[in-house]
């Protein structure tokens, strides 16, 4: 047998089977292990430590937790520094205030949309009556319009411009005075007088600044009423290719909307505000890097929509949020999530079925190289007989060269020899009618096999038959004599033979 023959009956005899089992061993395993939840590690910021939106977050981490999700929350200054940071992925996820142009942030994308954060302005008494009538009674003074690199920032530079207010180096004699004071800053102040006239301060509600502010220094909420009209003013500046921003080129004026801030929610004696208070706003924004795991992104929006967190909010939160186009591009979790109800595209769907693809290409493949190894293994088992029967008409063939070289054969052992082969000759041949032995190619050369050895037994045979009749000859003398010629008959008298 050829080392290739050898090396083909190896595998089919002892790796076929191993490697078949092997198969149906993972089908059985695919279809009882549910493997262990993935844990992620997320950097979050969500602004200030001290505001509203940080203590959401701080929320939020506990709900996501229950997701073998760890977010390690990072103060920023604001929306601005949050977005740049996720940007550069100096952090993966961030609360934003929505509005804010998506220039020259490539790499963020949406994950969710929250509710709308409403803004806050909040002035001393003294100027509630006038700043409530209109915003230019704030010309001349000091305006906190919250940290460099916040949204607040941002949107309150556009507020006042909207509103005919320059900053006082751009208008000396009528501008306001621009300040920006740090949120511990501002907390650990005592002294009112210290304080700036005007704050602005744009946050989930109750603003934590608010509070503290209308409770500690008197101060009360006033009116922005023109959010519609603020937001039509993209119209006016026209960008074919770019978002519509403001003039400061950072607010997307479009996204502004009209928000409430409810009667007393920062005050009963005296109400503060005494009524619903018209006023502009944003919509929070969950957002995160291009590269975060989508799996892990969709497990924050279920958090967000599905958990406690999005009930603590007014309204609540509502999954047809994600129905709203986004301010920048969805994120590849966010839109695993819209299509968890997909009829096609159902995520528990998709994947039942590829847990049942993997299940049943792994049973049949193990169960196909079984079939085939049983099938080999029998044919080898066939093979098998098939070479015992050679070997033995084999042996038969030496049995007569070793019966030669001792001397001339008996016809006995030869006679036996010849009804031995036939015997084998007829086993063989009612096993291969029966199906017990395959293959023609092994048939032919068996039968070839034995017809070489029994014609040479015949001749053997034929040999030593006329041989052993000589001897008899010999033996028993010579015989009677051969019965005379015709014409060697006597005849009698008269012309008649005796």
């Amino acid at each position: 047998m050829s080392l290739r023959s050898k090396l083909i009956r190896i595998l089919w005899k002892w790796v076929a089977p191993v490697a078949g089992l092997a198969a149906i061993g993972l089908a059985v395993f695919f279809y009882f292990y549910s493997p262990a939840p993935k844990k992620y590690h997320l950097r979050v910021t969500a602004g200030n430590a001290l505001g509203m939106r940080h203590h959401l977050a701080v929320r939020f981490k506990g709900e996501v937790a229950r997701r073998n999700i760890t977010l390690q929350l990072v103060p920023s200054a604001g929306s601005e520094q949050a977005l740049d940071w996720v940007n550069r992925r100096e952090v993966d996820v961030a609360l934003v205030q929505g509005g804010l142009s998506p220039a020259g942030r490539p790499n963020v994308r949406e994950v969710a949309a929250l509710h709308v954060e409403p803004m806050h302005l909040l002035v001393r008494k003294e100027l509630f009556k006038d700043a409530s009538e209109h915003i230019t009674a704030l010309r001349g003074k000091t305006v906190d319009l919250g940290q460099v690199g916040s949204g607040t920032h941002t949107l309150a530079q556009a507020i006042l411009e909207f509103g005919g207010l320059r900053p006082r180096d751009q208008d000396p004699a009528g501008g306001y005075v621009p300040v920006s004071l740090d949120r511990k800053e501002l907390f650990a102040q005592q002294d009112t007088a210290r304080l700036p006239d005007a704050v602005f301060q744009i946050s989930s509600l109750p603003s934590s600044t608010a509070t503290l502010l209308v409770s500690r220094h008197g101060y009360r909420l006033v009116p922005l009423p023109f959010a519609e009209a603020f937001a039509l003013r993209s119209l006016l500046e026209p960008a074919p290719d770019e978002p519509q921003t403001s003039g400061h080129d950072a607010v997307v004026m479009g996204r502004i909307q009209p928000a409430t801030i409810p009667a007393f929610t920062y005050g009963v004696e005296p109400a503060v505000p005494d009524r619903a208070l018209s006023t502009l706003g944003t919509r929070l924004l969950l957002v995160a890097h291009q590269d975060v795991p989508p799996r892990a992104v969709f497990e924050l929006v279920e958090a967000t929509y599905g958990a406690e967190f999005g009930q603590i909010v007014r309204p609540a939160l509502d999954s047809k949020l994600m129905d709203l186009p986004p301010e920048f591009p969805w994120h590849d979790g966010a839109v695993l999530y819209q299509q968890r109800n997909s009829p096609l595209l159902s995520g528990q769907a998709m994947d039942a079925a590829h847990k049942w693809m993997a299940i049943f290409a792994a049973a049949v493949s193990g169960l196909f190289v079984l079939w085939q190894w049983a099938k080999q293994y029998g044919k080898f088992g066939r093979d098998k007989k098939f070479n015992k029967y050679i070997a033995e008409a084999t042996r038969i063939e030496e049995r007569v060269l070793r019966a030669r070289q001792d001397g001339p054969p008996s016809l006995t052992v030869l006679l036996a020899l010849q009804d031995q082969l036939c015997r084998l000759k007829i086993q063989v041949l009612d096993e291969f009618a029966r199906e017990e032995l395959t293959g023609d190619e092994l048939m032919s050369g068996f039968l070839a096999h034995v017809h070489d050895a029994r014609d040479h037994l015949a001749r053997l045979i034929l040999q030593e038959g006329g041989g052993v009749k000589a001897e008899r000859r010999a033996a028993d003398g010579p015989g009677p004599a051969p019965p005379p010629h015709a014409g060697d008959i006597p005849r009698a008298a008269g012309g008649r033979r005796v």
